[in-house]
């Protein structure tokens, strides 16, 4: 009999520690934090992509390679992408405490293509107020990248 109380806890013992390491370990909220990081640094990698590839059209623009009629149909060209990559965003599924990162990568993005259609803008008018709108959310957008870019580098 006192043989039976001793297997009966062990068996219990190893029960309780197997579903305590299963739920650390397997914390369906933690992957789903996991989930949201990962899928996080694909879309920035597309904007980082999108941005350094305009900004290399731009640097064709300063050296007269472009003219501004053809930079408006690079700017359209870039906006229709960053639209695009606005919806992914908006479709990213994230765990509630997550909301804002989301929220910031998508204001980034928002402000990032509002910074291109004041650039676009001025390229047609040549008002110097719309380059500053330009300079003003490309800023803004640089400042909500803050936020998910220190959420990225404490969870990746």
């Amino acid at each position: 009999m006192k043989n039976k109380k001793i297997i009966f806890a062990t068996i219990i013992s190893a029960v309780l520690v197997i579903s305590i390491g299963l739920a650390t370990f397997f914390n369906p909220f933690k992957s789903n934090a996991k989930m949201f990081s990962e899928s996080l640094i694909v879309l920035v990698s597309k904007s980082q992509e999108l941005t350094r590839n305009y900004q290399q059209e731009v640097g064709n623009w300063n050296m007269k390679i472009h003219d501004n009629l053809t930079m408006v149909t690079i700017t359209d060209k870039y906006l229709t992408q960053f639209e695009a990559l606005e919806g992914d965003a908006k479709n990213l599924k994230v765990p509630n405490e997550y909301e804002n990162i989301k929220d910031s990568f998508i204001r980034s993005l928002e402000s990032e293509a509002a910074s291109y259609i004041h650039f676009k803008n001025y390229l047609i008018t040549g008002n110097r107020s719309e380059d500053q709108l330009s300079t003003d959310n490309l800023s803004l957008s640089y400042q909500y990248e803050q936020v998910y870019s220190g959420f990225l580098s404490k969870n990746h």
